[in-house]
């Protein structure tokens, strides 16, 4: 190898210096483009599938593209804005077609209001085309761009055979067609097949198909059948069929935490003190955090949810779904940034995503990414929502070592194996025992046993000193989260139910409920 002329160390040394000193300036990191802020007002439902369409193609490598709205959405966009993000007010699609004109390879065209819409969807979600409702094509926005496909035409089978095998694997859109505006910009950002119009037969059959632990994005008509059918299918449901954003939200980091305190419900937060003689223990959980569109959209502005007044004032854990790291990490770092001492985290049914245990087919599979999505997310206690079986059903789940614990609860009613505890590898899967929930009998009234005074009687009914098991004086409340609208909503059910609870209850987070519960088996 050659020697370096003697000059040249000499030189290499002295712009190493004056670089320490601050002599030599680094050049400035390129300035980010603008967020394109789109309003939605007043667009017609061809429209909106249209702008869909245009924010998933051009959210696939960063987030360019946001639909404004309210709730979560609202406040992150002012997060970035306070950081320094710059953006764009755009109305509606037509300016981002005429913009961006050059990203699109042409059409693929639907009718919305019908399956054909997420064919396109599907179509668009493998290609550069968009999304256009039949009755906008001969606009002159349009002119030269070619049909790469026509939905309408299209069947179900020929779509499989010539896009089948560009789908992207484990996730699925499962979305109304009537819904035009949301959800579908993720679908076309990461590649996703939509349906929903199809046999229960050929819904597990597809998501079987495209891979185990296939997570399906959106809802079905009957929650029952819909969570069976695609746990059948080895999958799992992430309700968002109104979220907005998500692919943007997909691209957008979570904000360094404020404060250095432990997050809720993670291996370090602070451990209880210890159980006093005869004291009941009880937590309050709240339900829905697996909900993608609620925890995204309206939940952070809500005075009976996150922003009530009496949070902060009792302990009170959430239901969050741990796919909130992967899809929308900016929410959830929110979330936990604002959360009080007093607030708590584990994760919503079934874990990864909503499934029942009971018809899974490879169960252990689906505890392991569970327990992988538990674990990205910080949470060491996973909720278990099953169609039949018991809190003694469950063990592959809690033989995962990321796991710590289950709260357990029956599709119906929730509390149906009454605050049952079953252990195995030395952690508990504890049943619900009361539910905290507004719930009419056949005659029109509501249960009382559901309601805040029904609540506290079954826990003053809760054995002291004289408990057979330590167990039985442990009580996880279920707070229905669509529940008490009129009268300050779950959180204000919890604050009125409180007050009513016997001498020596202890309110807790479900963490410091399964340490305490652990720590004195």
């Amino acid at each position: 190898m050659a020697l370096l002329p003697p000059i040249l160390p000499l030189l290499l040394l002295a712009l190493l210096a004056a670089s320490a000193a601050g002599d030599v300036v680094p050049k400035p990191a390129p300035a980010l483009p603008p967020l394109l802020v789109v309003s939605t007002d007043g667009l017609s439902p061809a429209e909106q599938v249209l702008l869909a369409g245009i924010q998933g193609l051009l959210n696939r490598t960063n987030a360019a593209v946001w639909l404004r709205s309210g709730g979560m959405n609202a406040r992150i966009l002012k997060e970035l804005q306070d950081e320094g993000l710059a953006v764009e007010t755009v109305s509606g699609p037509w300016p981002l077609v005429d913009r961006f004109r050059d990203r699109f390879e042409g059409m693929v065209l639907g009718s919305v209001g019908d399956e054909s819409i997420n064919r396109a969807t599907s179509v668009a979600a493998v290609t550069r085309a968009l999304i256009v409702d039949a009755s906008l094509a001969a606009r002159p926005e349009f002119a030269g761009l070619p049909v790469v496909a026509d939905a309408r035409v299209l069947s179900d089978v020929e779509l499989w055979e010539r896009f089948g095998p560009r789908f992207l694997r484990g996730h699925a859109v499962h979305q109304a067609t009537r819904k035009t505006l949301h959800l579908r910009d993720l679908a076309v950002s990461i590649g996703m097949a939509s349906f929903y119009d199809v046999t229960p037969e050929e819904r597990t059959r597809r998501v079987r198909g495209l891979g185990p632990g296939t997570r399906v994005f959106g809802w079905g008509e009957d929650e029952l059948r819909f969570v069976r059918e695609v746990s059948r299918g080895g999958g799992a449901v992430l309700p968002a069929d109104w979220s907005l954003n998500l692919s943007a939200l997909r691209h957008l980091p979570a904000a360094t935490p404020s404060s250095g305190k432990p997050d809720r419900g993670s291996a370090d937060a602070e451990e209880p003190s210890p159980l006093k003689p005869g004291e009941r223990v009880v937590a309050f959980v709240v339900t829905d955090g697996d909900n993608l569109q609620w925890i995204g959209g309206g939940f952070v502005d809500n005075p009976g949810f996150w922003a009530s007044p009496h949070r902060g004032g009792f302990a009170v854990t959430w239901e969050m779904a741990p796919s909130l790291t992967e899809f929308a990490p900016r929410v959830l770092g929110h979330l936990r940034r604002t959360a009080t001492p007093l607030d708590d985290f584990v994760c919503g049914p079934s874990g990864f995503g909503y499934q029942f245990p009971r018809h899974v087919p490879d169960r252990r599979d689906a505890a392991r990414r569970t327990g992988l999505a538990a674990d990205a997310a910080g949470m060491r206690w996973v909720t278990v929502l099953d169609d039949g079986g018991g809190p003694d059903r469950v063990d592959e789940w809690l033989e995962r070592p990321e796991i710590a614990g289950l709260l357990h609860k029956d599709y119906a009613p929730y509390n149906g194996h009454r605050g049952a505890v079953a252990w195995h590898a030395g952690k508990p899967a504890v049943a619900y025992r009361f539910l905290l929930w507004e719930s009419k009998r056949g005659d029109g009234t509501l249960r009382p046993d559901w309601l805040p005074e029904g609540v506290a009687a079954g826990v003053a009914g809760l054995p002291g000193d004289n408990a057979s098991k330590v167990s039985d004086r442990f009580a996880l409340v279920n707070v229905h989260a669509w529940s008490f609208r009129d009268s300050g909503g779950p959180m204000g059910a919890i604050a009125k139910t409180i007050p009513l609870l016997p001498p020596g209850t202890r309110v807790v987070t479900a963490s410091g409920f399964f340490r305490l519960l652990t720590t004195n088996r």
